[in-house]
């Protein structure tokens, strides 16, 4: 088990690498377009300008929401009472 562990760890270190380098090499590749027409781009370019246009792409625009609130006012009635205690949880109990 540890075997297959450290074969998944190298697999996923060599991917990333190539993942980093496949990254320079398109961005290096798109700079060497930069003096050509339209008319002259690769395959490769062709292809990712077909794809880019193929997604949608648009101003992400998030308009922020106010929140309302109503005051209320409540008028709660008066009530005079007196204290009453009728349970005593924590008295000894009364022997008569």
């Amino acid at each position: 088990m540890q075997l297959n562990k450290s074969i998944k760890s190298i697999i996923a270190v060599w991917l990333s690498a190539i993942l980093l380098m496949l990254s320079f090499a398109a961005a290096a590749h798109e700079l060497s377009h930069i003096e050509d027409g339209a008319n002259t781009h690769c395959t490769l370019c062709f292809h990712q300008h077909q794809l880019d246009k193929i997604l949608p792409s648009h101003n992400f625009n998030l308009r922020p929401i106010t929140q309302a609130y109503e005051l209320v006012s409540t008028e709660l009635p008066q009530y005079i009472s007196a204290h009453c205690a009728v349970f005593q949880s924590r008295a000894p109990p009364e022997f008569s």
